[in-house]
């Protein structure tokens, strides 16, 4: 027990370059190891990236509620979310209108209205519930560390501008709402019903399929 204080106490001075290790981490794995394609390589440090929000909350004893793990705030969230979710919605749409593209209803997007919420839900814990909070947990603002979350979260989409953009502005957004009211789960929702959206009514040449890191030059339409 007294070597978990010592370590915690150790963290505490550093809860800022938590999301800054995690995300160097995760620019390393994208540019350097996924390309070799070796999985001796590829999964040790796969499995160091996703534990590292873990372990940090559990170092720090960060409560369910306060990682947006909960649903006794859900409809409050909810309208919130749902709201900004919706003007989002209208603005995709039209810039896709406008660049006469979309939205195109392909077969694909029934099932991936329903099944992209979850990766939504694994980008959103590791953007709200880790990267926010301990930025929160030092001396900036919310509004820096807002800010400071979404520009770390966009840089890992990278060379993708159109995408990396998309998630500067909308990883505020989410940021700011979560800190109103932390849900994750209306936050997931958000996230994969909007990326679906903009997958099928934006121009192929701007996204590249989504396509990030070395993959993102790859692409051929």
């Amino acid at each position: 027990m007294k070597t978990v204080a010592k370590l915690r106490n150790s963290l505490a001075a550093w809860k800022g370059l938590e999301p800054l290790l995690f995300i160097g981490l995760a620019l390393v794995y994208l540019w350097i190891v996924q390309p070799t394609r070796n999985d001796m390589i590829r999964t040790p440090l796969l499995i160091v990236i996703v534990l590292i929000p873990f372990l940090s909350n559990l170092l720090h004893s960060d409560r369910l509620t306060d990682l947006g793990l909960r649903f006794d705030n859900i409809w409050a969230s909810g309208r919130e979310v749902g709201l900004v979710t919706v003007i989002a919605a209208a603005g995709v749409v039209a810039i896709g209108l406008l660049a006469g593209a979309g939205p195109s209803w392909h077969p694909d997007v029934a099932s991936a209205l329903l099944l992209y919420p979850a990766w939504g839900l694994v980008q959103q814990y590791a953007m709200q519930a880790f990267t926010f909070k301990r930025l929160r947990d030092t001396s900036l603002s919310t509004s820096m560390s807002a800010g400071m979350a979404a520009l770390l979260f966009a840089s890992l989409h990278w060379p993708n501008l159109t995408l990396s953009l998309v998630t500067l502005v909308g990883g505020y957004a989410w940021c700011r709402l979560f800190h109103r009211h932390p849900n994750l789960f209306t936050l997931a929702l958000s996230h994969g019903w909007l990326a679906v959206l903009l997958r099928y009514s934006w121009p192929a040449t701007w996204l590249h399929n989504l396509r990030i890191g070395p993959s993102f030059w790859t692409f051929t339409p």
